[in-house]
């Protein structure tokens, strides 16, 4: 089921399915690693969303933590 990586908690796993924002931002997160089909770990969901993905840790705002779609595992 897809959900807004919002929704997740700490330290739950995911795989992102869709990027909703801006194509700007899209961009951004792409050139970051964040890209569709990609696995990663929430590491906190407190002010900011911070993602670990591979070896890179990424803090995202919660209203661009809206827009990225993930499946959880």
């Amino acid at each position: 089921m897809l959900k807004p990586i919002i929704n997740t908690k700490k330290g739950e796993q995911f795989a992102i399915q869709c990027l909703g924002c801006s194509c700007e931002e899209a961009c951004q997160l792409q050139q970051l690693g964040c890209v569709e089909g990609v696995t990663g770990k929430v590491i906190s969901n407190y002010s900011r969303v911070i993602l670990e993905i591979g070896n890179t840790r990424l803090a995202i705002s919660k209203d661009l933590a809206k827009s990225i779609l993930v499946t959880t595992t």
